[in-house]
């Protein structure tokens, strides 16, 4: 392509090492081969049944579910999502305070072209999720890694934030439940954050994406719950982790109402709207029985512990306990490769597929993010024995 039609901003970003590891995979699997699949943040779980019925019937049977939906999403589903954030998050927000969007992503994407001018610096905990830094580049903002490594348990800490603020400071954003490593922020930790946001002036963007997610007696807690935050919050989610639903591509936001309308701009031109008969599905999902979600949690509680187990069994490789989501972040140091020759090895070896952590900024060099939800325990134990022969081998 000629330079001329190439723009600084696609200069400026790295594809998403995520979506081109889930396609190698794929490309792999096309030519015939078994890969065992634990780099990738889908759920290896079906979406609920009730939930796939809604999203069939609203197709089949409402013209409605198949044209577009107001921009800023139907409102039993806006309605549904207001009422779970006051009943599973005190968060309170009116259905003119929501947005609903294709994923969390597209969320973060349009906050950042909302909220952010060129020059503006945003706070970000690492490691952290590859596409953080790509929403706010694009945007033109200055993206500032704050580490918060192994020594942290990977866990946002408000006086490593505080040492990072300057005057052009306008953001910190917060990932609890945390991806890639899984560190929950804890209440002291949050309630400082807070006082940071509020002190200087900074608007908050927490993903809570993985807040079901919780292991080991904790809990999430939203940071728009606290006192003085709801005006300085936009709170994402969606329905893709908890609910098995990444291809349906349902998120939403939720904060201050004129955040909100500025966002529902950008959303009118870019995307219009979610699509409506996934919107339905949504509505099922957050207002319908939630035994699908509970009995979800019980089995990543366990695979989460076979994986651990394992991985400590192999010589070299060092794995703690994630407060939260749904990746193990082992530390492979001891195996004397680097992180992304370690998991190419394992890919073309082993043919069992893992992030490399030098992927998620600071302080995830050196580590693997490897996924643990997954339907058939079995899969996790061949995956160990494979990675385990392998490196016997070398």
């Amino acid at each position: 392509m000629p330079a001329q039609w190439q723009s600084s901003r696609v200069t400026s970003i790295a594809a998403s090492a995520t979506v081109a590891s889930v396609d190698r995979v794929k490309q792999l699997r096309a030519a015939g081969e078994d890969i065992i699949g634990l780099a990738t943040g889908t759920p290896d779980f079906d979406t609920p049944a009730h939930i796939k019925a809604a999203g069939k019937a609203a197709i089949d049977e409402d013209r409605t579910y198949i044209i577009y939906t107001q921009s800023a999403g139907l409102p039993e589903l806006r309605e549904a999502i207001a009422a779970k954030l006051l009943r599973e998050n005190n968060v309170r927000a009116t259905p003119d305070e929501i947005l609903v969007t294709i994923g969390v992503k597209q969320g973060l994407f349009t906050a950042a072209l909302a909220c952010l001018d060129p020059g503006d610096e945003v706070l970000i905990p690492t490691p952290t999720w590859v596409t953080y830094e790509a929403c706010f580049t694009l945007a033109g903002a200055v993206p500032v890694y704050v580490p918060c490594g192994k020594a942290q348990n990977f866990r946002p800490d408000p006086e490593q934030l505080a040492k990072h603020i300057t005057p052009r400071t306008r953001m910190i954003m917060l990932n609890s439940p945390g991806n890639p490593a899984g560190g929950v922020v804890t209440p002291e930790a949050l309630s400082g954050i807070a006082e940071l946001a509020i002190k200087h002036d900074l608007l908050v963007l927490s993903d809570e994406i993985y807040e079901h997610m919780v292991f080991d007696g904790r809990r999430n807690i939203s940071i728009a719950s606290l006192p003085g935050m709801a005006e300085r919050t936009l709170t994402f989610n969606g329905l893709s982790k908890a609910y098995a639903m990444t291809g349906w591509r349902v998120g939403y936001v939720a904060g201050p109402r004129h955040i909100v309308r500025n966002m529902q701009k950008i959303h009118t031109h870019s995307v219009t709207c979610a699509a409506a008969f996934a919107q339905k599905a949504a509505v099922a999902a957050l207002s319908g029985p939630q035994d699908d979600l509970h009995s979800y949690i019980k089995t990543l509680t366990s695979r989460r512990t076979q994986l651990i187990d394992g991985l400590n069994s192999i010589p070299g490789i060092k794995c703690g306990a994630p407060d939260g989501g749904i990746f193990c972040f082992p530390d492979i140091s001891g195996l004397g490769i680097s992180d992304q020759e370690c998991s190419s090895l394992f890919l073309e070896k082993a043919k069992v597929s893992s992030l490399a952590g030098s992927a998620f900024g600071p302080g995830g060099e050196g580590h693997l993010r490897m996924a643990f939800a997954r339907r058939n325990p079995n899969d996790i134990d061949i995956a160990i024995e494979r990675l385990a022969a392998v490196l016997k081998k070398i």
